[in-house]
């Protein structure tokens, strides 16, 4: 017994002699400085969080004890929804505490929140009874555009450019100082009724073009964007390829300067693909401005429908449009007026307008004027717009196209019908854009080399 003793006290000297020669050569001192120490604490702190990481997450410890972020709670849910669930009230608090949704489901998120609507309301709040489930009686109730779901048994509402939705998700309200197809003058009313025209007041048609080649004008156009203007197609029939144009906005009286006028250089000519010359269907061209148009009451864009407005609505038989010109007063060509115009005419039906008129009229093309009555476009005011006013606002339905002679009172006058090609309008305007945005870049790459 005591030799065992002995023999383990040996061994314990002997242990304790090891540890004191291992020691660094340097090392005067069996104790660590605070370097070397705050060293190992670091290294003993990350080891602990490393075991507990592998530990299954606590939601208490990781995001109460602590704070935690994103990263963190997703270790501790099973799914992504139920990570954004947690962390939507644990970042920012519960937005649905307020209940805020009147007739709804809330859904909490970081920083606001969304209402899914019990059938039969809507609005951002769902605090709206739904009156039109579809868009086929009041436009569904929408100020501007309504779209069906594919059920057809529920609808959306949305905007014209320049406009946002209201919380009721059915009216449009302007944002910013110049939305599309809103006067700016005071007290605008095409009050009194080209040929058999009276004269509107200045600034009553600010979305008007007048085109300029050689200094003389030759067409009208409607200004649809601050760099796109649209026009007919049959305007630059036989010109020449390498032609200058201009547009001219902002003009009223031709005879004099008002200082409200803005003449700009057109940078890109583009005509419809399928435009035939011989029965003047897909009468409609794109012009692009060598710079944009300023902004101001005098010179606004006209709103561009879509579909299913102009056709259900904007473009019925027996609505009242506007036509807007410095055309000839009659068809002797002398009696141009200097000052802009208009007429105010109805849409007629295809099948009373093709029993009148010689020539073909096609599903592309509007007619519109009453018989007996001499109010017509004539030469001079080709590609300019025909707009009809829905609810406060006005949008562009026609261009000029071509009628048989001038103010005749037994036909009507032909105008583009612009809804068919609102598709080839945006893809074409898109192009370009594209087109001309590789043109700079490439132009800046080269002037780097």
């Amino acid at each position: 017994m005591r030799y065992q003793f002995l023999c383990s006290m040996w061994w314990i000297l002997l242990l304790g002699v090891s540890s004191f020669t291992i020691l660094p050569a340097h090392s005067s001192s069996i104790f660590f400085n605070s370097q070397d120490a705050n060293r190992v604490l670091k290294i003993r702190k990350r080891a602990n969080s490393f075991l507990e990481e592998m530990k299954p997450g606590s939601l208490e410890r990781e995001c109460y004890e602590e704070k935690c972020d994103l990263e963190e709670a997703n270790e501790i849910f099973e799914t992504r929804e139920e990570t954004l669930n947690f962390w939507t009230k644990y970042f920012d608090g519960d937005q649905c505490l307020s209940n805020p949704c009147k007739n709804a489901v809330c859904k909490d998120g970081i920083g606001t929140f969304d209402c899914t609507c019990n059938e039969g309301f809507e609005g951002k709040f769902c605090d709206h009874e739904v009156k039109y489930p579809n868009c086929s009686v009041n436009n569904g109730g929408c100020t501007h555009f309504c779209t069906e779901n594919d059920n057809s048994t529920s609808r959306t509402c949305s905007c014209a450019m320049g406009y946002q939705l209201q919380d009721d998700s059915r009216d449009c309200k302007p944002f910013g100082n110049f939305p599309c197809g809103k006067h700016k003058i005071i007290d605008f009313d095409y009050s009194a009724r080209l040929t058999g025209a009276k004269k509107g007041r200045k600034g009553d048609s600010p979305w008007q073009a007048l085109l300029i080649h050689s200094k003389k004008f030759f067409c009208g156009g409607a200004l649809i964007h601050p760099s796109w203007v649209l026009t007919a197609a049959h305007c630059f029939r036989g010109a020449p390829k390498n032609a200058k144009y201009y547009v001219r906005l902002g003009e009223y009286d031709r005879r004099t300067l008002e200082d409200t006028e803005q003449q700009i250089a057109v940078t890109k000519l583009i005509i419809h693909p399928k435009f035939d010359q011989g029965t003047v269907d897909n009468d409609i061209a794109l012009i692009r401005l060598n710079q944009p148009a300023v902004y101001d009451k005098y010179v606004l864009p006209i709103c561009l429908p879509n579909y299913g407005l102009a056709e259900t609505n904007l473009t019925v038989v027996g609505t009242e449009t506007i036509v807007t010109g410095w055309g000839n007063q009659d068809q002797t060509l002398r009696n141009r007026t200097m000052v802009l115009s208009y007429i105010q005419i109805p849409i007629v039906s295809q099948n009373n307008c093709s029993e009148v008129m010689r020539n073909r009229v096609t599903d592309n093309m509007l007619c519109a004027g009453r018989l007996g009555d001499n109010q017509d476009a004539c030469s001079g005011d080709s590609g300019g717009p025909m707009v009809t006013r829905f609810g406060n606002t006005w949008f562009l339905i026609g261009l000029v196209s071509w009628g048989e002679g001038c103010g005749q009172l037994d036909n009507f006058g032909v105008y583009t019908k612009v809804h068919h090609y609102l598709d080839w309008i945006g893809r074409a305007m898109a192009n370009y854009e594209t087109q001309l945005k590789k043109i700079k870049q490439n132009a800046k790459e080269s002037q780097k080399k």
